[in-house]
């Protein structure tokens, strides 16, 4: 006897494990750096070491969320982090509070659950 086959939902579940298992990296950590008002190099190491650790303390795959990128800028190979929504959270929210860019995002990022 001949089954019925919907292949369409097979693609769409299977897309949709896909994406939890292979979220897309939509960001770099030095464009964020840049939004935030930071204009040195190298501020973004502590932040990203901290969002790594969280993701490792939750069991979250890191290598998902985090990728390393060379890039070359102005005649120069440079590393850069291309980072997840989830990762992208994580980094905003252990930059310095000091800054009041930094602040104002994680005042956002709080009341963006509560709206």
């Amino acid at each position: 006897m001949l089954k019925l086959f919907d292949y369409l939902e097979e693609v769409i579940s299977t897309e949709r494990i896909s994406q939890l298992n292979n979220p897309r990296l939509l960001y770099t950590a030095s464009e964020i750096m840049q939004e935030l008002g930071y204009g040195q190099s190298g501020m973004e190491q502590e932040p990203l070491d901290r969002a790594m650790h969280a993701c490792a303390a939750l069991n979250i795959p890191v290598d998902f969320n985090f990728k390393k990128v060379y890039c070359f800028r102005d005649g120069e190979l440079t590393t850069d982090w291309q980072l997840s929504e989830l990762a992208t959270y994580l980094f905003m929210i252990n930059c310095n509070p000091l800054n009041p860019f930094v602040a104002k995002a994680q005042l956002i990022f709080m009341m963006k659950d509560r709206v």
